[in-house]
């Protein structure tokens, strides 16, 4: 279809289903009087940003943003996959109650749990709910991007770039790619970008010309810097030649790292400029080789990739920079919650690993900022540990929508309750007593090495079967590789693949950590007894 007769349809559509929604409510809430939503979300995002002190990549949009809101120092996804972290994210409900920790079309969170998701409740409660890109992970297993439930009319059909398939990861023919003479709108994200600020301008006439008085919840989804490293080649000029680009320091797995919890970087081994490199070799299916130089990286390809991936997180920061910009243009800035994060990290190199698919901090650890106009307005930060499933009752909390209650342990055919805490105590203050740990998890054998030397074999290589559980203390990072029941979602404590203790006592440097496994050393058995039962309370347990 014609991109103008598109626009022209959508705009009739957002315009007719103002007054029809509107008049549809009935409901008593003064949703005149609260603030806007917008939530942005970026795909394998680190908090590889110059707010957050990686003064060698160029992030001047978020870095503004950051500067004007709460910036959260030590946020945590839940699971280091795209489909499990948003699931827990947009549901308020924790992995093993979705039953999502993978991406598949079988882990499609309403088979399992009756959850309201986030956008679905705001509009619920009187929003306009729209959303566009990657929000949801896409495809079966979000029910095609929740869009029977979460959205308004007015956000439908859901819009997805039309360029999504030609330049998306289902194209691996090259990792990374400078577009030359690419504008930003000639790229997926680019058009998510410009389809945002499309609507912040219906938004704004439906306000000053139409009587519309519902407040907005508007999601955006970028891809980048997701694989492929796709950018306009603008944003790769950005960065000095691959040669001067800083290797990892830490390029080898810790010491005395357990088999279990390797990662064989699935989808990434696959891309052109990745494969060519391991072709003939068994890196990716032998224990006893997975961790040799052989197997890692050559060095000129690993400053390639990390030059490739800081470009396309500036493309995504030029993008976030656009919609911010309309936002203030159209006068949404001072009553509009910001939100951004990443969905989780990404190993750029670090302990010889690529990708996500572990339980490292380099994996699990996200950029999270939330700016509340009028109050972080010059700029906040705390080391507070929070988790994305933190953000459903953060913005209910500040919205002042009804609270969904805190779920009983279980939970699967309780609509409305949440398993994450609301972040909003931390703008009075950063400082504040908080919880104790966040969690995280990831499957094996998804991702891993399809056997485990001295272990029974795993029964075929998609179901889980066993479950790292990983918490994050203010002192340490510690996970446990335990047998796994995936129907049930129950773990078997006594069924120990292997354990991971790593010290965080002293103040280290981003991407330079957890070089040393600490379980097994006899000093530590006090503290690894301390945190194992800490890890078996859970998130219920951590809570103040």
């Amino acid at each position: 279809m014609n991109s103008n007769i598109q626009r022209v349809l959508f705009m009739s559509v957002l315009l007719a289903c103002t007054s029809v929604v509107q008049s549809a409510l009935g409901s008593s809430i003064r949703a005149g009087e609260r603030k806007n939503v917008l939530l942005i979300a970026l795909d394998d995002l680190r908090p590889v940003l110059g707010a957050y002190g990686a003064d060698y990549v160029k992030s001047p949009n978020i870095d503004q943003l950051a500067s004007r809101s709460l910036l959260f120092e030590r946020a945590y996804c839940q699971v280091a996959f795209c489909s499990p972290s948003r699931t827990s994210l947009l549901t308020g409900r924790r992995p093993d109650t979705t039953h999502v920790w993978k991406n598949s079309a079988m882990e499609y969170w309403r088979r399992t749990v009756n959850a309201t998701t986030l956008p679905q409740y705001f509009k619920e409660n009187g929003y306009v709910s729209i959303g566009m890109g990657k929000v949801f992970h896409p495809g079966p297993a979000s029910g095609v991007d929740d869009k029977k439930y979460s959205w308004s009319p007015e956000g439908l059909p859901y819009y997805r770039s039309p360029l999504e398939k030609k330049y998306g990861p289902g194209n691996n023919s090259h990792i990374a790619w400078e577009a030359d003479g690419f504008s930003d709108d000639q790229l997926p994200d680019g058009q998510v970008a410009a389809r945002a600020l499309q609507t912040l301008d219906q938004l704004k006439v439906n306000r000053t010309q139409h009587g519309e008085t519902r407040p907005f919840f508007l999601a955006v989804g970028f891809h980048k810097p997701h694989v492929p490293f796709i950018a306009p080649k603008k944003y790769f000029d950005m960065y000095p030649p691959q040669e001067e680009i800083a290797l990892p320091k830490n390029r080898f797995p810790p010491t005395d790292l357990p088999v279990i919890a390797w990662s064989v970087w699935p989808g990434f081994n696959q891309f052109g400029g990745v494969k060519e490199y391991f072709v003939g070799t068994d890196c990716f299916s032998n224990p006893d080789t997975a961790w040799t130089e052989r197997c890692m990286m050559p060095i000129n390809a690993t400053q390639y990739l990390r030059r490739s991936y800081y470009a396309a997180m500036s493309y995504s920061d030029a993008l976030v920079g656009k919609v911010l910009a309309k936002l203030k243009e159209n006068g949404f800035d001072n009553n509009t919650i910001v939100v951004l994060f990443g969905d989780h990290g990404w190993q750029l190199g670090e302990h010889g690993e690529w990708g996500k698919y572990t339980t490292f901090e380099d994996a699990t650890h996200v950029p999270f900022l939330l700016r509340v106009p009028g109050v972080t307005d010059s700029g906040m930060r705390t080391s507070a540990l929070v988790e994305l499933i933190d953000i459903y009752p953060t913005l209910v909390d500040l919205t002042g929508i009804p609270k969904p209650p805190v779920c009983p342990p279980l939970s699967q055919n309780i609509e409305r309750c949440l398993e994450g805490t609301s972040v909003a105590a931390l703008l009075d203050d950063p400082q504040a007593a908080w919880k104790n740990a966040s969690f995280s998890q990831y499957v094996r054998p998804q991702a891993g090495l399809p056997y485990i030397p001295g272990r029974r074999n795993f029964t075929n290589g998609t179901d889980e079967q066993v479950m790292g559980y990983t918490m994050r203390t203010d002192k340490y990072r510690y996970t446990e590789w335990v047998g796994f029941n995936h129907i049930t979602a129950v773990a078997n404590w006594t069924d120990v693949w292997g354990r991971e203790l790593y010290d965080h006592t002293q103040p280290t440097e981003f991407f330079n950590d957890e070089n040393e496994n600490l379980a097994d050393k006899p000093a530590m058995k006090e503290t690894v007894e301390q945190l194992h039962s800490m890890l078996r309370a859970g998130w219920r347990g951590a809570l103040l």
